[in-house]
């Protein structure tokens, strides 16, 4: 029913567009020929056409023999200006344009830039945030406060993100993000998705995309939109690299050692990445659990540590000037141990008089292995079409080893009652396959773009559950289990993007997504959720349209429909003790969950956006705890019946001075959660917001400095746990050495310590909890980074430059 109202919609206002194009569509054109000093033709130079305003109108990129088209010209004074690398950015002469006029500029030729020593050195600085009509981009690589860090740390400073206290990750204040790398998903979730993120260095990557809306060509899966990990990709032709290191030190270090690969010659590129890294990570808790009329006093300490080793490689090669393939693979091992030590008191409620202690241990090891292989054809048979196939294949695998001793004492602590010693083994193998088929046509003012896709996952989760006695350890068949959860599912997307006039844009597109699904529980004991079987078809519309004036402002609306599928460990109904006082355990039945966005937009020179987003979603995933006997918990998902969203957001990156870049993102949502879960019911209502304000400073000396300051207020964690406030300041400093040859990097993170200690309390379902969790995210260290090689500028010939897309979506 949803699928004819967004339809109603598009066929309603479709008619408007085509008088409207009738009436103003134009066909005056600006085209030329650009040359280089040598008379040859200056190939996939970036060509815009810019207003009075210097307000960026139109582009291309010029072809194999020089020349570029820009069609559509509404009347009026521009400038054209040709940009490429290797030479001096040229600007015309105003150009006056009438209605229908075809204008051939003279050729243009290029100059040389100017150079140093005789070689051409560019040392141009990107700026930390940047804003493009359907995404935000944080530029990584421009941060000095970033190196040294891993993947998911790196995520936590992009604007809109947040990285709760499980690791889970929420856009705009709403959870279920898709996490995609080089523009493909990741597959993975939870534990697993976290496991890889923290295997990535902040060093490799590039940037970070933010997509809160994305259009039809995406997957439908993530509730709250699309965050992009771009990893780094050189440029520079012939053979070069880097060697970075870097170390941090708060409670516990953290140092990575790493090499970068790169070769680059006409048609071939090649590159290559081998890191380490060796990390401690602190996790402490200090909770009062009041149930069933006991008191639990429970302090935790927990480290641990996690060594990784990464290798990455990619091969770019251009056939010819219609053909050309890619393929690139990454390999992230990890050994990861932990040791968490539990002290819990417990005592009866009524007249608070303690009644035992318990001394618990949990010792785990569990090494990961993750391998992608990726492949990319494309095939662009003319100017006005293209056609690309893509293949991605990957493994994922943990095999994890957890020793369990408790032991409990009388009130006085000095004699022991009992013991409870366990052992358990939890192997969980993923095997992930995708194909992928798009085509894209363009006509002289509409895109029209098609494509299909197949996934498959599988994913095999055992656990062999020990009882320790004094003999050895004892197989319990009653606790033990295998799982596996298999997922197929095929799309279809069409898409269409209109520009009747240099005013308007319009784009539409619907995915159809058919899922079959099928978890099998095998265990010596029966259970009535030993197989769940699923198969559904589902239909994801997206409409959107914006107004431009061709002056500084842009207004735009957008609709869409997105699902979040659940984890597999949310699946798994095998129950995974933390304690012998606490477990947790997945939950087969767990619904996907849908979602519908509706966002409006304003933006003001490409600079100022304020956006307004509203969503609801459906059978939201909740953590929960439910009483197991009368001391014990057990934490498990349950769908929610419904979580409202309403946000505002503004994003204004600001160049002050020609020294100050200055970056604001405040964001504000009203959340309501409501739900009753097999009798826990969940009514909660909190105003979010957060800002972060992100200052870079060209220092004397050629120092560069940046200041971070990041707030959060109190927030709902897990769905039904209240959080308080906190904030926190970040600082960097870069300089350069040896015309750049060599980069040193200061970093400080959480510098007043306000950002380690997370406050919550929660009530319901007869458990009363208040505690504290406790990071190490006090952090100081410093980053050395190496360059070797040729690091000059002449870039390989069909290098593109960083607006190329956001020049085909206004060419188009």
């Amino acid at each position: 029913m949803k699928l004819f109202q967004y339809l109603s919609v598009f066929v309603i206002i479709l008619p408007f567009f085509n008088c409207e194009l009738m009436a103003q569509q134009n066909h005056a054109q600006i085209s030329g020929y650009v040359y280089n000093p040598d008379n040859d033709p200056a190939l996939y130079s970036t060509v815009v056409l810019l207003n009075q305003d210097s307000v960026l109108v139109k582009g291309a990129l010029s072809q194999e023999d020089g020349s570029f088209v820009l069609e559509n010209v509404a009347p009026g004074e521009y400038f054209v200006q040709i940009r490429n690398i290797e030479y001096q950015t040229y600007i015309s002469p105003t150009i006056t344009i009438s209605t229908n006029e075809i204008r051939v500029l003279d050729p243009i030729a290029l100059s040389p830039a100017i150079n140093q020593l005789g070689e051409v050195v560019v040392t141009a600085e990107r700026s930390l945030i940047e804003i493009h009509p359907d995404k935000m981009v944080y530029n990584v690589s421009a941060s000095a406060n970033a190196s040294g860090t891993n993947g998911l740390e790196v995520l936590e400073k992009a604007p809109g993100v947040v990285v709760d206290m499980d690791n889970n990750i929420s856009l705009q204040g709403k959870s279920g993000v898709q996490i995609f790398i080089n523009g493909r998903p990741s597959r993975l979730s939870g534990r697993d998705l976290a496991n890889m993120l923290e295997g990535m260095r902040s060093d490799n990557i590039e940037s970070i995309e933010i997509i809160t809306n994305p259009s039809s060509r995406y997957d439908a899966e993530g509730t709250a939109g699309i965050i992009n990990i771009v990893m780094k990709k050189n440029t520079f032709s012939g053979f070069n690299g880097n060697l970075v290191s870097s170390y941090s030190q708060g409670n516990y270090g953290r140092g990575n050692l790493g090499t970068t690969f790169n070769y680059n010659a006409d048609k071939l590129a090649f590159n290559a990445n081998i890191s380490v890294t060796d990390s401690d990570f602190q996790d402490d808790f200090k909770v009062i659990t009041e149930q069933s009329g006991f008191v639990l006093d429970n302090v935790t300490d927990g480290l641990y540590h996690r060594r990784g080793y990464n290798f990455s490689s990619g091969l770019d090669y251009t056939i010819n000037e219609k053909n050309s393939i890619s393929i690139d693979g990454r390999v992230f091992i990890t050994d990861r141990s932990g040791l968490r030590v539990n002290n819990t008191g417990i005592i009866e409620a009524e007249n608070n008089t303690p009644i035992e202690f318990l001394f618990a241990q949990t010792i785990e090891v569990d090494p990961s292995q993750n391998y992608m292989l990726n492949f990319n054809y494309r095939h662009v048979p003319e100017s006005t079409s293209s056609i690309s196939a893509d293949m991605s294949f990957g493994k994922y695998a943990v095999k994890g080893d957890t020793e369990q001793p408790n032991t409990y004492y009388d009130k006085a602590r000095d004699g022991i009652i009992r013991t409870v010693n366990s052992r358990y083994d939890t192997d969980t193998y993923i095997d992930i396959l995708s194909a992928m088929l798009d085509y894209e046509k363009k006509f002289s003012f509409l895109t029209f773009s098609t494509g299909a896709k197949y996934s498959f996952i599988r994913t095999d989760n055992s656990l062999a559950y020990f009882n320790i006695t004094e003999a050895a350890p004892v197989f319990d068949v009653t606790r033990s289990n295998d799982f596996t959860y298999q997922e197929n599912v095929a799309a279809f997307y069409f898409m269409m993007n209109a520009t009747p006039n240099q005013y308007i844009s319009l784009n539409a597109g619907i995915r159809m997504e058919n899922t079959t699904s099928l978890g099998v529980l095998e265990s010596e004991i029966p259970t009535l959720d030993d197989r769940v079987d699923r198969n559904y078809n589902d239909f994801f519309p997206n409409i959107g349209i914006s107004y431009n004036n061709q002056k500084n402002s842009v207004i735009s609306a957008s609709v869409g429909r997105r699902i979040n599928r659940p984890n597999y460990q949310s699946l798994n109904p095998f129950e995974y003790k933390m304690s012998e006082l606490q477990s947790s355990k997945g939950n087969p039945f767990l619904q996907p969950n849908f979602i519908t966005n509706y966002q409006v937009s304003y933006s003001w020179k490409r600079r100022l956006v304020i956006s307004n987003t509203y969503s609801i979603t459906r059978d939201f995933f909740a953590n929960i705890f439910i009483i197991e006997g009368e001391r014990g918990s057990i934490l498990t998902p349950r769908n929610m019946d419904k979580v409202t969203n309403n946000g505002l957001s503004i994003t204004y990156p600001v160049q002050a001075f020609e020294w100050w870049q200055f970056n604001t993102y405040i964001n504000y949502n009203y959340s309501a959660y409501n739900g009753d879960m097999d009798g826990t019911v969940i009514d909660l209502k909190a105003n979010l917001y957060n800002a972060r304000m992100q200052n870079m400073l060209k220092l004397p000396g050629g120092v560069g400095l940046e200041l971070t300051y990041y707030y959060h207020s109190p927030l709902i964690w897990r769905g039904s746990i209240k959080v308080e406030r906190f904030h926190g300041m970040d600082v960097g400093l870069r300089k350069a050495f040896f015309n750049r040859t060599l980069i040193l990097q200061l970093t400080g993170n959480d510098v007043f310590r306000t950002n380690s200690d997370y406050y919550y309390n929660s009530n319901y379902g007869g458990i009363v909890t208040d505690g504290v969790r406790t990071f190490d995210n006090q952090r100081f260290g410093f980053s050395l980074t190496w360059n070797f090689g040729n690091q000059q500028s002449k870039a390989r010939q069909r290098s593109r430059s960083a607006i190329d897309d956001e020049l085909r979506r206004i060419g188009d």
